[in-house]
C-alpha cells in the first residue's frame, strides 16, 4: 500500500513539474517572439510606411551603412522630415535587419527617456546592433535581434516597435490592423 502511494504522489510531483516548465517555456516564448508588445515610456503613433527593401538605403542617401537587404544584416533611417506625408512614428523609423534570422525590426526613432520627460530627442545608430541617444546617453544593445530594451541607466524604457512584414522585395510597416495589403 505504501508503494503504490509513493507510486502516485511521485507521479503527482512529476505532472506538476511538467506543468511548471511548460510555463516557463510558454514565458519565455512570449518574451522572445512578441518583443513588439514590451512596454515604453510613449504611445506608439500611427505608422503606415511601405518601400522595396532593395532600393531603400539609396533612396534614402545612406550608402555608408550596410544596406537593409544585405544577408548579414544591415539597417536604415527613415527621417520624418523627408517623409512629411507619410506615417513615419513620432520622429521616423530605423529598419534593421537580424542577420541570423534575417527578420527586420522597425522601431521608431523618438528616444522613450527623453519623451518621458517631455523632451523630443531621436536616437540614432551607433553600429548595426546597438542604438543611442546622445541628449540623456541611453543605450539601447542587440536592437537588431527585436530586444530593444535599455541596457544602461534605469533600463526601463524600450524603444517603440512597430509590425514589419516582408513580401518579396516590398517591406511593409504598420500599426494599423486590419488593414488590406
Amino acid at each position: 500500500m505504501l508503494e503504490m502511494h509513493f507510486t502516485i504522489s511521485f507521479f503527482s510531483l512529476q505532472q506538476s513539474m511538467r506543468q511548471i516548465y511548460s510555463f516557463r517555456a510558454l514565458c519565455l516564448l512570449i518574451w522572445i517572439c512578441l518583443p513588439c508588445l514590451r512596454g515604453s515610456a510613449i504611445e506608439p503613433a500611427k505608422v503606415n510606411f511601405t518601400c522595396n527593401i532593395h532600393t531603400i538605403n539609396k533612396v534614402e542617401g545612406q550608402t555608408e551603412c550596410e544596406p537593409l537587404d544585405d544577408v548579414f544584416g544591415g539597417y536604415c533611417i527613415i527621417e520624418k522630415l523627408k517623409h512629411k506625408n507619410e506615417r513615419v512614428g513620432h520622429m521616423g523609423l530605423v529598419l534593421l535587419r537580424d542577420p541570423h534570422s534575417g527578420n527586420i525590426w522597425t522601431y521608431d526613432l523618438l528616444c522613450p527617456t527623453c519623451a518621458a520627460k517631455g523632451a523630443k530627442r531621436s536616437i540614432y545608430m551607433q553600429t548595426k546592433i546597438v542604438a543611442r541617444c546622445d541628449s540623456c546617453n541611453s543605450e539601447w544593445q542587440n536592437v537588431h535581434m527585436g530586444s530593444a530594451g535599455q541596457t544602461n541607466q534605469e533600463g526601463k524604457f524600450w524603444l517603440i516597435c512597430y509590425d514589419t512584414e516582408l513580401k518579396g522585395d516590398s517591406l511593409y510597416v504598420s500599426n494599423m490592423f486590419n488593414k488590406k495589403r
